[in-house]
């Protein structure tokens, strides 16, 4: 078996999620001098890397392990900052949806009830908000815990 590489798992999140989301991620800089896609994928490896701080994804994009972790320009923290200020999550939700919808589809959750803290199973009527302000947002996932109740994201 060869080994993972940040090469390979980029390869496989654009086969899973298409070049598309990456080129059209909902950036909403004005005038962005370094692409969204190599922020985007910055803070993909910063999440799989388990490092949540601003300044460490920086030190990688910096570092000599920036070739390694598939990153194609060093960039500092305030450009991460400021791209994840101005990150439109509509997007971002759009791919995760579509991700789940396949992975469900390819019936990886068979066996399973729940996909980390995200049930597989629609919430039950009483648990969805009716509120003006929840209206846009009726198809979030469900959020449920073993000692709470079923809640809505």
């Amino acid at each position: 078996m060869a080994a993972l590489t940040a090469r390979r798992v980029k390869a496989f999140v654009l086969s899973r999620l298409g070049r598309r989301y990456f080129d059209h991620c909902g950036d909403g800089r004005k005038r962005p001098q370094i692409a969204g896609r190599v922020l985007l994928w910055a803070h993909l490896v910063g999440y799989i890397l388990r490092e949540a701080s601003y300044l460490a994804i920086e030190a990688l994009a910096r570092g000599p392990a920036r070739r390694n972790a598939g990153l194609s320009r060093s960039f500092g923290d305030d450009a991460l900052g400021y791209f994840s200020e101005r990150l439109d999550p509509v997007p971002t939700r759009r791919a995760l949806a579509s991700l789940l919808r396949q992975a469900k589809r390819n019936k990886a959750f068979d066996n399973s009830r729940f996909i980390g803290w995200l049930s597989t199973e629609p919430a039950p009527a009483g648990a969805r908000s009716s509120a003006a302000s929840c209206a846009g947002h009726a198809t979030t996932p469900t959020i449920r815990s073993a000692d709470t109740p079923t809640t809505s994201a």
